[in-house]
């Protein structure tokens, strides 16, 4: 019982990877739109007419925006709480489909104009409104850029699958994870982030990148890893 105890807790890994894995993906982010501007492919504008220009901006919606990040650093200390090899899979299929989503970044680089859409100008009347301004003037003010895929479905969609049907997972994560992706994927659009191809495309490249992780055991990559760890930490 002992042991099944402590199998079944947030392991120290698991908190390191929650808390670095923000900066990595922050970096990975600018670094794209570092190397997009030396590859020099022209910017395109991912967006469907018919669709994107009816959906409405909400700015309650970048609330869990903003949250997104708190739940990215939570996941990976919930999964910690898994078997390492599911662990294993899951930080592999995080890494596999962050690199394609870079790539596609770098190569394919997209933009949205906040002033021809009407964003930039949009008043400041309350709260909301404010930090809606606040985080477009961190993203690129009058132009913001690496849309296709969105990072924020990207990770949302591995976050949700590390722990999905996971019974070392309390229930109420999972449930919790399943609200918030979903509330996630809706905020890219609500508050004019992405365009609806990007949040589609973020949410496959995850999908399709959890399934082969797991279909053909990827995390096996990290094993000198998890023996140098074990080694060290003597599996505490």
């Amino acid at each position: 019982m002992e042991k099944q105890k402590r199998e079944n807790r947030v392991k120290l890994y698991g908190v390191i990877i929650g808390l670095s894995s923000l900066a990595a993906q922050h970096g990975i982010y600018l670094l794209a739109n570092t190397l997009a501007g030396v590859v020099g492919n022209e910017a395109i504008l991912p967006i469907i007419d018919q669709i994107d220009n009816a959906i409405p901006v909400l700015p309650i919606f970048i609330i869990p925006y903003v949250w997104a990040y708190l739940f990215w650093g939570m996941a990976p200390m919930a999964a910690s709480k898994c078997k390492t090899d599911h662990f294993k899979d899951f930080l592999a299929a995080y890494l596999i489909a962050c690199a394609v989503g870079g790539l596609i970044l770098v190569f394919v680089p997209t933009y949205m104009d906040r002033v021809a859409e009407g964003l930039w100008t949009r008043p400041q009347d309350n709260f909301l409104e404010k930090l809606l301004h606040f985080w477009y003037s961190l993203d690129g003010s009058e132009r913001a850029y690496n849309l296709f895929p969105s990072f924020h479905c990207i990770n949302s969609t591995i976050c949700y699958l590390a722990v999905a049907g996971r019974k070392e997972v309390p229930l109420w994560f999972r449930m919790y994870s399943l609200v918030i992706a979903v509330m996630i994927f809706a905020a890219t659009l609500f508050v004019k982030q992405h365009y609806l191809i990007d949040v589609v495309s973020g949410i496959l490249i995850a999908a399709v990148a959890f399934a082969a992780a797991k279909r053909w055991h990827l995390g096996n990559m990290f094993n000198p890893l998890i023996a140098a760890w074990n080694k060290v930490f003597k599996k505490a």
